[in-house]
Protein backbone atom coordinates (compact mmCIF):
# COMPACT_ATOMS: atom_id res chain seq x y z
CA UNK A 1 0.00 0.00 0.00
CA UNK A 2 2.33 2.27 0.76
CA UNK A 3 4.44 1.87 -2.46
CA UNK A 4 1.28 2.16 -4.38
CA UNK A 5 0.60 5.74 -2.57
CA UNK A 6 4.33 6.71 -3.21
CA UNK A 7 4.38 5.91 -6.58
CA UNK A 8 0.62 8.22 -7.15
CA UNK A 9 2.59 10.56 -5.30
CA UNK A 10 5.50 10.61 -7.73
CA UNK A 11 3.10 10.34 -11.06
CA UNK A 12 0.75 13.59 -9.55
CA UNK A 13 3.80 15.51 -8.96
CA UNK A 14 5.06 15.11 -12.39
CA UNK A 15 2.55 17.17 -13.98
CA UNK A 16 3.50 19.92 -15.56
CA UNK A 17 1.61 23.75 -15.48
CA UNK A 18 0.09 25.25 -18.45
CA UNK A 19 -0.52 28.59 -20.04
CA UNK A 20 -3.90 30.16 -21.00
CA UNK A 21 -2.25 30.42 -24.73
CA UNK A 22 -2.38 26.46 -24.90
CA UNK A 23 -6.14 26.33 -24.15
CA UNK A 24 -6.55 29.49 -26.46
CA UNK A 25 -3.90 30.73 -29.07
CA UNK A 26 -5.77 34.23 -28.44
CA UNK A 27 -8.01 36.27 -26.20
CA UNK A 28 -10.66 36.13 -29.61
CA UNK A 29 -10.08 32.36 -29.69
CA UNK A 30 -10.11 31.91 -26.10
CA UNK A 31 -13.23 33.78 -24.85
CA UNK A 32 -15.30 31.51 -27.82
CA UNK A 33 -14.24 28.61 -26.46
CA UNK A 34 -13.29 28.46 -22.78
CA UNK A 35 -15.45 28.74 -19.71
CA UNK A 36 -14.63 28.82 -15.76
CA UNK A 37 -16.58 26.92 -13.83
CA UNK A 38 -15.93 28.00 -9.91
CA UNK A 39 -17.82 25.45 -7.47
CA UNK A 40 -18.57 26.49 -4.04
CA UNK A 41 -16.04 29.14 -2.88
CA UNK A 42 -18.74 30.24 -0.59
CA UNK A 43 -17.87 31.54 3.06
CA UNK A 44 -19.88 28.38 4.38
CA UNK A 45 -16.77 26.26 2.98
CA UNK A 46 -14.34 29.04 3.97
CA UNK A 47 -14.81 31.37 7.55
CA UNK A 48 -18.62 30.85 8.48
CA UNK A 49 -19.92 27.63 9.37
CA UNK A 50 -19.62 23.81 10.24
CA UNK A 51 -18.21 23.08 7.33
CA UNK A 52 -15.59 26.18 6.80
CA UNK A 53 -11.98 25.43 6.30
CA UNK A 54 -9.22 27.50 6.38
CA UNK A 55 -7.17 25.50 4.03
CA UNK A 56 -9.59 27.38 1.08
CA UNK A 57 -7.69 30.32 1.75
CA UNK A 58 -4.71 28.78 -0.07
CA UNK A 59 -7.40 28.43 -2.98
CA UNK A 60 -8.51 32.42 -3.25
CA UNK A 61 -5.40 34.05 -4.60
CA UNK A 62 -4.93 31.49 -7.91
CA UNK A 63 -9.07 31.50 -8.40
CA UNK A 64 -9.18 35.12 -7.74
CA UNK A 65 -6.16 35.84 -10.94
CA UNK A 66 -7.44 32.97 -13.22
CA UNK A 67 -11.16 34.99 -12.91
CA UNK A 68 -9.39 38.10 -13.94
CA UNK A 69 -7.33 36.55 -16.79
CA UNK A 70 -10.81 35.14 -18.14
CA UNK A 71 -12.52 38.02 -18.57
CA UNK A 72 -14.52 37.80 -21.42
CA UNK A 73 -14.91 34.02 -21.25
CA UNK A 74 -18.24 32.42 -19.85
CA UNK A 75 -18.33 31.71 -16.09
CA UNK A 76 -20.38 29.23 -13.87
CA UNK A 77 -20.34 30.00 -10.42
CA UNK A 78 -22.39 27.16 -8.69
CA UNK A 79 -23.26 28.36 -5.10
CA UNK A 80 -24.48 25.49 -2.65
CA UNK A 81 -28.01 26.89 -1.59
CA UNK A 82 -30.39 24.38 1.16
CA UNK A 83 -33.39 24.82 3.05
CA UNK A 84 -33.49 22.81 6.26
CA UNK A 85 -35.57 20.29 4.92
CA UNK A 86 -32.61 19.22 2.30
CA UNK A 87 -32.05 15.64 2.17
CA UNK A 88 -28.41 16.18 1.94
CA UNK A 89 -28.27 17.14 5.49
CA UNK A 90 -28.93 12.97 6.09
CA UNK A 91 -24.84 12.90 5.32
CA UNK A 92 -24.13 16.07 6.18
CA UNK A 93 -24.53 19.03 9.03
CA UNK A 94 -26.75 21.25 8.07
CA UNK A 95 -24.92 24.24 5.92
CA UNK A 96 -25.24 26.81 3.54
CA UNK A 97 -28.62 27.63 4.09
CA UNK A 98 -30.59 29.91 1.59
CA UNK A 99 -30.31 33.89 2.47
CA UNK A 100 -27.59 33.56 5.19
CA UNK A 101 -24.21 34.55 5.06
CA UNK A 102 -22.68 30.89 4.70
CA UNK A 103 -24.22 30.78 0.65
CA UNK A 104 -22.20 34.01 -0.23
CA UNK A 105 -19.31 34.76 -2.51
CA UNK A 106 -16.02 35.09 -1.11
CA UNK A 107 -15.66 38.63 -1.44
CA UNK A 108 -12.65 38.21 -3.50
CA UNK A 109 -14.88 36.32 -6.03
CA UNK A 110 -15.89 38.35 -8.52
CA UNK A 111 -18.82 37.50 -10.89
CA UNK A 112 -18.85 39.70 -13.77
CA UNK A 113 -21.75 40.19 -16.82
CA UNK A 114 -20.75 36.80 -18.05
CA UNK A 115 -21.21 35.17 -15.16
CA UNK A 116 -24.43 32.74 -14.31
CA UNK A 117 -24.79 32.19 -10.53
CA UNK A 118 -26.33 28.93 -10.33
CA UNK A 119 -27.47 27.31 -6.48
CA UNK A 120 -27.51 23.59 -6.24
CA UNK A 121 -29.27 21.40 -3.74
CA UNK A 122 -26.33 18.27 -3.58
CA UNK A 123 -23.04 17.61 -3.94
CA UNK A 124 -22.76 17.42 -7.96
CA UNK A 125 -23.72 20.80 -9.84
CA UNK A 126 -24.25 18.83 -12.68
CA UNK A 127 -27.76 17.97 -11.50
CA UNK A 128 -29.35 21.68 -11.09
CA UNK A 129 -31.54 22.21 -13.67
CA UNK A 130 -30.44 25.69 -14.57
CA UNK A 131 -26.53 24.57 -15.30
CA UNK A 132 -28.10 21.77 -18.06
CA UNK A 133 -29.97 24.73 -19.47
CA UNK A 134 -26.53 26.83 -19.69
CA UNK A 135 -24.95 23.77 -20.95
CA UNK A 136 -27.17 23.44 -24.09
CA UNK A 137 -27.50 27.02 -24.57
CA UNK A 138 -23.16 27.03 -24.75
CA UNK A 139 -22.75 24.09 -27.15
CA UNK A 140 -19.24 26.25 -28.75
CA UNK A 141 -17.55 25.81 -25.61
CA UNK A 142 -14.82 22.98 -25.91
CA UNK A 143 -12.71 23.77 -22.84
CA UNK A 144 -13.95 23.84 -19.16
CA UNK A 145 -11.92 25.19 -16.62
CA UNK A 146 -13.14 24.35 -12.94
CA UNK A 147 -11.60 25.46 -9.35
CA UNK A 148 -12.75 25.40 -6.52
CA UNK A 149 -13.98 23.13 -3.61
CA UNK A 150 -14.06 20.30 -1.91
CA UNK A 151 -12.18 19.09 -3.90
CA UNK A 152 -12.78 15.09 -3.89
CA UNK A 153 -16.58 15.32 -3.11
CA UNK A 154 -18.25 18.69 -5.15
CA UNK A 155 -15.50 19.16 -7.65
CA UNK A 156 -15.04 15.57 -8.11
CA UNK A 157 -19.02 14.42 -8.63
CA UNK A 158 -18.86 17.49 -10.89
CA UNK A 159 -16.13 16.61 -13.24
CA UNK A 160 -17.06 13.11 -13.56
CA UNK A 161 -20.31 13.78 -14.73
CA UNK A 162 -19.35 16.45 -16.94
CA UNK A 163 -16.65 14.29 -18.80
CA UNK A 164 -19.03 10.59 -18.49
CA UNK A 165 -21.99 12.96 -20.21
CA UNK A 166 -19.42 14.33 -22.65
CA UNK A 167 -18.24 10.68 -23.49
CA UNK A 168 -21.91 9.26 -23.76
CA UNK A 169 -22.22 11.49 -26.75
CA UNK A 170 -19.20 11.18 -28.38
CA UNK A 171 -18.20 15.13 -27.88
CA UNK A 172 -14.33 15.44 -27.41
CA UNK A 173 -14.80 18.51 -24.95
CA UNK A 174 -11.84 19.25 -22.66
CA UNK A 175 -12.10 19.23 -18.85
CA UNK A 176 -9.04 21.11 -16.81
CA UNK A 177 -8.45 21.14 -13.07
CA UNK A 178 -5.60 23.30 -12.18
CA UNK A 179 -4.68 21.72 -8.38
CA UNK A 180 -3.71 24.69 -6.78
CA UNK A 181 -6.75 25.94 -7.42
CA UNK A 182 -8.68 23.21 -5.84
CA UNK A 183 -9.12 22.58 -2.12
CA UNK A 184 -10.61 20.01 0.33
CA UNK A 185 -11.15 20.03 4.17
CA UNK A 186 -9.44 18.48 7.05
CA UNK A 187 -11.15 16.07 9.79
CA UNK A 188 -10.71 13.43 11.57
CA UNK A 189 -9.42 10.09 9.14
CA UNK A 190 -10.58 12.89 6.32
CA UNK A 191 -6.79 13.39 5.49
CA UNK A 192 -6.78 16.52 3.28
CA UNK A 193 -3.45 15.92 1.23
CA UNK A 194 -4.61 12.35 1.16
CA UNK A 195 -8.08 13.06 -0.60
CA UNK A 196 -6.44 15.46 -2.65
CA UNK A 197 -4.07 12.91 -4.25
CA UNK A 198 -6.88 10.61 -4.70
CA UNK A 199 -8.77 12.71 -6.44
CA UNK A 200 -6.05 13.70 -8.31
CA UNK A 201 -4.84 10.50 -9.56
CA UNK A 202 -9.00 9.48 -10.28
CA UNK A 203 -9.80 12.55 -12.55
CA UNK A 204 -6.09 11.97 -14.63
CA UNK A 205 -7.44 8.16 -14.77
CA UNK A 206 -10.41 9.07 -16.00
CA UNK A 207 -9.55 11.53 -18.65
CA UNK A 208 -9.61 15.03 -16.97
CA UNK A 209 -6.55 17.19 -17.55
CA UNK A 210 -4.89 17.93 -13.94
CA UNK A 211 -2.57 20.23 -13.93
CA UNK A 212 -0.24 21.95 -11.49
CA UNK A 213 -1.37 25.88 -12.50
CA UNK A 214 -2.40 27.73 -15.29
CA UNK A 215 -0.87 30.60 -15.84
Amino acid sequence: MYDAIEGIKKEIGSLNSISLKEIGENKKILNKTTALIVVDMVRGFYDIGPLASDRVERTISPIEKLNEDLTGCKKVFFIDSHTEESVEFNNYPPHCLENTAEEELISLIKSDDNTVLIKKNSINGFHAPKFKEWLDENSEIENFIVVGVCSNICVETFVITLKTYFNQFNMNKRIIVPMNSTETYELGNHNADLMNLMTFYKLKNNGIEVVKEIN
